[in-house]
This record gives C-alpha cells, structure tokens and sequence, in this order.
C-alpha cells in the first residue's frame, strides 16, 4: 500500500502541478485577478447581507407576505434580493443588443441632421476600475422605477397574499417595492447597458456643419453618441430618485404615527442608502461589461457602419 502511494505520488504530483500552472497562466485565471479587488468587495457584501437577512429571520419569524413566493418573508426578501444580479445579468445583455441600434438610429436620423459622425479608435482600460460608480445611476434609475410601480393596485393583488392586502397602503407599496427591485434592476441596467456598448465604440460627432455654427453664433461641439444619452439618463435618475424617494418616505412616515422616534431615525437613515444597495448587487454586470468589451465593440460598429458611420472625423473642430 504504501508503495502504491508513492508510485501515484509520483506521477500524479507532477501531472496535478503542470495541471495548476497551466490554470495560472489562463486567461480566465488572469480575468479573475484583473477583478480580484471588487470580487473580494462582493463575496464580503454578500456574506454580510445574507447574515443580516438570518439575523432578521430569527427577529421576525415567518411572516406570510407574498403568494407567488414562499409565503416566508425571511427567505422571500433573501430571494429577492440575490435574484437582482441575474436579472441586471439579463438586463444588460438584452439591453445592450435590443437598444443600441435604436439609440443609434434616433440619432443618426432623427437629432442627428448635418451632423457629422466618425469612429475614435477605442481600447479596453488597463485596470478595471469604477465599477460602483458604474452601477450607481442604473441603481438609482431602478429605485425610481420601482417607487412608481410599488402603488400599482394590479401588481399588489397579483403578489400578496389576500389577508396582506388588508395592511396599510404605505406598507403595501413599500414591500411592493422590494419585490420589484430585480425586476426595475434588470430594466435600469439595461437602459444604460446601451450607453455603454455606444461609449465603448468610440462613436462621436460634431456640429461644426451646422448653420448655426458657420455663421459663428453657436460653438464647435465634439461630442460622444454614448455620452449624448449618458448625459439626459443620469440626469434623469439623479433627479426623480430625490423627489421619490421623499414621497415614499413622507408616505412611510405616515404609517409610523405613534410610533418611537428610533423607527423614524432608523428609517430615514435605511431608506436613502438602498440605492448604494441596489448598486453593489449589480457589480457582476460591470465584470461581464468588461469581460465582453471587444465582442460588444464589434456588434456596435457593425451598426455604426449600417448607418454610413465609418473611419476617424476629419477636423472635428473646424480649426483648419
């Protein structure tokens, strides 16, 4: 027996190292350290809400909320809330593909009239880095889109069980809320999934052939088409998330009468920080955007050049 165990030691050691430095020197194994910091942030995140969520289980028992998942509100809000990186998974790949011709088609025929579009040579970022910031309007966007759904009288018949519905109005639409946040995720990260494949194209254009600029009453612009739609979408998500999520805690609030001032504090404090929430469960899509950055370039340009977009702009500015 034992010379059996040298003998396998002696071929099957060697084998089993080679085995590993080949895995060290792959691409995929190279992947995972390139996003070794944010993977890392994950796994800590995920271990960490998934003890609170236990914690809360234990404080709170079983809760029969909603009829189309377990009728255990411990384990339905686990379920909810881990669903939000493959939904923003599907979301994202669905998005990008689905809006990247129609985001290019709006403006290259509808805003785009003597404009002229060219395509600057882009390259993957040596380090991957803002994947927070990344994720963060999408998030915001998601939230947004989740308060003006959660009040939908449709949607609550559909996933509470029929002795919930009974509840205040307030608590129906906030757990509403949460049960839609992978949903309103998936269409958030996929809305900006498309400024994203036009960013990484690299197309841009210029006004320097419009009427208004030749006759120098309006300035030369050199502009991105992704950052074009960036732009109004950030805009967008910053500033109705403020005015929503006011609403929806004023309206929370009014549930809470008679209750300690603890509730509230804890309430206002918990509320605003979802979104950052929301925006760390969606760091898996950043990895797959980055991981499939030269595949996406090549299907955006591909349209590009459907819709006569080719080659570098010459003289953007005008200058010569």
């Amino acid at each position: 027996m034992p010379y059996n165990i040298y003998i396998y030691s002696r071929i099957f050691l060697p084998i089993l190292y080679y085995r590993m430095s080949v895995l060290m020197e792959s691409k995929f194994f190279s992947s995972l350290l390139r996003y070794k910091k944010w993977l890392i942030i994950w796994i800590i995140f995920i271990v960490l809400f998934c003890t609170m969520l236990v914690i809360n289980a234990g404080l709170l028992g079983t809760l029969e909320v909603y009829d189309v998942l377990t009728n255990n509100l411990a384990i339905d809000t686990a379920i909810i809330f881990l669903s939000i990186p493959i939904a923003c998974i599907i979301g994202f790949i669905i998005g990008g593909y689905l809006f990247t011709p129609l985001f290019m088609f709006i403006h290259k025929k509808i805003l785009g009239r003597n404009l002229v579009y060219g395509i600057k040579e882009m390259r993957r970022p040596k380090e991957f880095k803002g994947a927070f910031l990344s994720s963060l309007f999408p998030a915001l966007l998601a939230f947004n889109i989740g308060i003006l759904l959660s009040d939908e009288i449709i949607i609550q018949e559909f996933i509470f069980a029929d002795t919930f519905m009974l509840a205040e109005n307030a608590l129906l639409q906030i757990l509403t809320l949460l049960f839609l946040f992978p949903i309103a995720s998936g269409i958030g990260i996929g809305v900006f999934s498309a400024t994203y494949f036009l960013l990484d194209s690299g197309i841009e254009y210029t006004n320097k052939n419009q009427k208004k600029v030749l006759r120098g009453s309006f300035p030369t612009e050199l502009k991105s088409m992704g950052g074009f739609y960036l732009y109004y979408l950030k805009g967008y998500a910053g500033i109705s998330v403020i005015i929503s999520l006011v609403k929806l805690i004023i309206s929370f609030f009014s549930m809470l009468e008679g209750l300690s001032l603890a509730i509230y504090i804890i309430n206002v404090m918990v509320w605003p920080i979802i979104p950052f929430v929301i925006t760390l469960f969606m760091i898996p899509v950043n990895i797959i955007q980055d991981l499939t950055y030269e595949r996406r370039k090549r299907f955006t340009l591909k349209w590009a050049e459907k819709f006569n977009i080719r080659g570098q702009l010459d003289d953007p500015l005008g200058v010569n």
